[in-house]
């Protein structure tokens, strides 16, 4: 899984004692979202004197909620898959699932910064076990700081919104593609499209090892992916309007994931490109088309 360690901290007061807590659901709307498929950090700006006062997640049709209510403002915010550490410790902070999404809210807090009497408890961990929420955390209540990490069964896309009367943060967290796996050739794309890949990365998720192609264009230009004959070697074939594919980053690149071993590039003089990617076994893939930005994502199974 990437990684990318982010400091957290923790802060507690006396005043927790006789607090009352509350954790409600986030309801589902009839006119639901679809669902996120950013997963690059995402920030915002916000106004000060936050204060966090209830946490509710809620399931839709597509995607996990989670909501954080404030009074006083609507705090800035930074969104990013890494690592929830306690300031206090220096320590990682586990969380359930197989990725964690932090968030930190600034300028916020949890408690009433004049009488330092608490508004919400960081100490509480919340179980909702929701198909991709599966825990929240908190990290920290110190110098207009308020963290918390989101544990999820995967990672995957999610977007972040600020909505206010009442002033509240809104995180959505994708559930997991339903898309089945097979062995057959798959056709995404036009040859409308110009052909320009602009890097390629890969990770290990539960289940699966997943291939990002990511794109310089609105939509894939057309696109096979299919394994050659009876081998283990999966063809990603690009054909667009450009004359030659512009492909960035190297000719060949070494994976060794359990199902993603390697790839080797081959550019053509007639506009077509093609990726030979090497795996373990003729296991069955998925392929999904994602945007904002725009990337052509090639799921192999373990």
């Amino acid at each position: 899984m990437w990684t990318t360690p982010l400091r957290a901290g923790v802060f507690t007061l006396a005043a927790t004692i006789g607090l009352a807590l509350t954790a409600t659901v986030a309801s589902a709307s009839s006119t639901d979202l679809p669902a996120p498929t950013g997963t690059a950090p995402v920030s915002a700006t916000g106004l000060g004197g936050a204060k966090l006062v209830n946490v509710r997640t809620g399931r839709h049709a597509a995607y996990d909620r989670t909501v954080f209510d404030f009074t006083g403002g609507t705090p800035g915010y930074r969104v990013e898959y890494g690592t929830l550490v306690s300031g206090g410790t220096g320590n990682p902070i586990p969380l359930a699932g197989a990725a964690a999404l932090v968030v930190v809210f600034t300028p916020a807090f949890a408690h009433d910064i004049n009488t330092g009497a608490v508004t919400y408890d960081i100490t509480r961990t919340l179980n909702p076990k929701l198909p991709t929420l599966r825990q929240i955390k908190f990290g920290e209540d110190f110098e207009a700081h308020v963290s918390a990490g989101l544990g999820l069964a995967d990672r995957v896309g999610f977007r972040v919104f600020q909505l206010h009367k009442p002033d509240r943060v809104v995180i959505d967290v994708a559930h997991q593609p339903t898309q089945p796996f097979g062995t057959q050739t798959v056709r995404v794309g036009n040859t409308s499209q110009n052909t320009i890949v602009n890097g390629v990365r890969s990770g290990r998720h539960p289940g699966y090892d997943r291939l990002v192609f990511d794109l310089a264009t609105a939509e894939p230009s057309l696109v096979f992916v299919g394994y050659r004959t009876t081998t283990s070697t999966l063809t990603v074939s690009f054909s667009g309007r450009n004359v030659p594919a512009v492909i960035s980053g190297p000719r060949t690149v070494h994976f060794g994931l359990p199902a993603l071993r390697e790839l080797s590039w081959q550019v053509y003089g007639n506009g077509t490109a093609t990726a030979f990617v090497s795996t373990a076994h003729r296991h069955g893939f998925r392929v999904m088309v994602l945007h904002q930005p725009t990337r052509l994502v090639v799921d192999v199974a373990h």
